[in-house]
């Protein structure tokens, strides 16, 4: 059974733009939990920012599991390659 489904080089890629996303959303998702005036004042603010925040922390969580799937990704294309 072939558990490796995508290419070394796309598992690399989606490590790298998973770590990115995770870094981007975590950051964006504490500056709406504490409110930061820039992010939550405004005509086209959030009604709800600890609601905003929430939706980022579960999209980093999303994030880290497309990130743990690569790593796996990657860790079967070097152990296929060693055998």
């Amino acid at each position: 059974m072939k558990l490796a489904f995508c290419p070394p080089a796309c598992a690399i890629c989606c490590s790298i733009l998973s770590v990115i996303g995770i870094i981007f959303l975590v950051v964006l998702g504490a500056l709406f939990k504490i409110e930061v005036h820039e992010l939550t004042e405004g005509d086209k603010a959030p009604k709800d920012p600890q609601a905003v925040a929430l939706g980022c922390f579960v999209a980093a969580g999303i994030y880290a599991a497309f990130l743990a799937l690569s790593l796996c990704q990657t860790w079967l294309h070097k152990k296929q390659h060693r055998d």
